[in-house]
C-alpha cells in the first residue's frame, strides 16, 4: 500500500502540472488541491501501518521523517519556494522506507526456525 501510494504520488506530482498547463479545463490548481491531501492521508495510513510493524528502527525513522517532509511540503507549499523538491524527496524516501521494510520482512521471514 505504501509503495503504491508513494508511486501514485510521484506520478501525480510529475503529471499534474502537465495536465494543468495543457488542458484548458484544468487551469485552476486549487480545484485539485484535494488530491495532494488525499495522497498525504493515504501516505499517513501506510506509514503508520508500516512503522508500527517495522522491526528496524532505521525503517521507522525513514518512514516518519519522509512523511513529515512530504506533509510539510504539502501544507506549506505556497510559503516554501523549494516545496516541490521536498515533495519529491519525501515521496522517494517513503518508497525507500517501504522497500527497506519489505526487504527486512522477507529477509527475516526466511530465517525463522
Amino acid at each position: 500500500m505504501g509503495i503504491i501510494s508513494s508511486v501514485g504520488c510521484i506520478i501525480h506530482c510529475m503529471f499534474m502540472p502537465v495536465l494543468l498547463s495543457s488542458a484548458a479545463s484544468f487551469t485552476a490548481h486549487e480545484e485539485y488541491r484535494w488530491l495532494d491531501f488525499l495522497f498525504l492521508a493515504i501516505a499517513a495510513v501506510a506509514v503508520w501501518l508500516s512503522a508500527r510493524k517495522a522491526h528496524s528502527l532505521l525503517v521507522r525513522i525513514i518512514l516518519i521523517v519522509a512523511w513529515a517532509v512530504f506533509a510539510g511540503s504539502i501544507i506549506w507549499e505556497e510559503s516554501i519556494p523549494f516545496a516541490s523538491i521536498l515533495m519529491y524527496l519525501g515521496s522517494v524516501l517513503l518508497i525507500v522506507g517501504h522497500v527497506l521494510n519489505l526487504r527486512h520482512v522477507h529477509h527475516h521471514a526466511g530465517h525463522k526456525h
